[in-house]
């Protein structure tokens, strides 16, 4: 497989740069990253999708390559902010459940010793699937599928994905409906955050049902499928997130809300 069939080109450049950048504020302590999310699936969309990385690291970081790397990292939000957590080759092999904290970029911000966030099995599935960067002494990149295997991580994913449709999802959905209460259907909303929950919750569905961690917009199909009643609404939400032009109301907010419900339900009353 050809490099620019694993990665968008304007993807790769932006890496590269990111990259070497990266080596010049911190020599010798990015061995290589491993690209995952929308960037690998065929769902990167360029100025709206962010760039999602596990950055393999040698060492520690100093403190002052912590401020300097935080700076790079937001210095990427305006055209899609490149986040990630930083693991080393060990962290990575014993797999999330022992790693208790770790340096996390979340929409462009690092926090230093960040607990959770990405570090889930939903990761480590996704390194599985990921494109992994090795860089050289002098800083070329070579590109290639990730060969890397995780024991557990299929159903490790799919133990997160349920307990995440439970205990973030559907206390999430009830403050929402809250908010939304005396508002009228036809008030405009953010698309953002409703395709947000149109189509977060119904990927993680997915996972439960396969195993696989499958991209936003595949997950629009998957739920349109699933509930047809929602096919014409999921449309719209993945047509967004490609960056058209779609106008969402209230009354767009509450059907998402109702397919989160739907998603929770597959949870079963005692989470299983």
């Amino acid at each position: 497989m050809t490099t620019s069939a694993l990665l968008p080109t304007v993807l790769r450049t932006r890496l590269t740069a990111f990259i070497s950048e990266h080596r010049r504020l911190a020599p010798g302590f990015l061995d290589r990253v491993v690209v995952t999310g929308s960037a690998t699936a065929g769902d990167w969309w360029e100025g709206t999708s962010d760039i999602d990385l596990v950055l393999v690291i040698r060492r520690a970081p100093s403190q002052d390559e912590l401020v300097a790397l935080g700076e790079l990292h937001r210095s990427t939000i305006s055209e899609g902010p490149v986040d990630g957590v930083y693991l080393t080759e060990q962290q990575l092999a014993e797999g999330p459940d022992t790693v208790g904290a770790a340096p996390q970029v979340v929409e462009g911000a690092l926090d230093t010793q960040a607990r959770g966030t990405q570090l889930t099995w939903v990761t480590w599935r996704e390194v599985e699937s990921g494109v992994e960067g090795v860089v050289d002494a002098v800083g070329a990149i070579t590109w290639m599928p990730s060969a890397r295997r995780f024991p557990g991580a299929e159903e490790g994913a799919r133990a997160f994905s349920r307990h995440n449709l439970r205990d973030y999802w559907q206390p999430l959905g009830i403050r929402a409906r809250a908010q939304l209460f005396s508002r009228c259907d036809s008030d405009p909303v953010d698309p953002v955050t409703v395709r947000w929950i149109a189509l977060g919750p119904a990927r993680l569905v997915a996972t439960i049902e396969t195993g696989d961690v499958i991209s936003k917009s595949a997950s629009g199909a998957f739920a349109a499928e699933r509930w047809p009643a929602h096919a014409e609404f999921l449309l719209r939400a993945v047509a967004s997130r490609t960056g058209e032009d779609i106008p969402f109301t209230v009354a767009d907010a509450r059907q998402a809300l109702d397919l989160l419900d739907q998603c929770v339900e597959i949870t079963g009353v005692d989470g299983r």
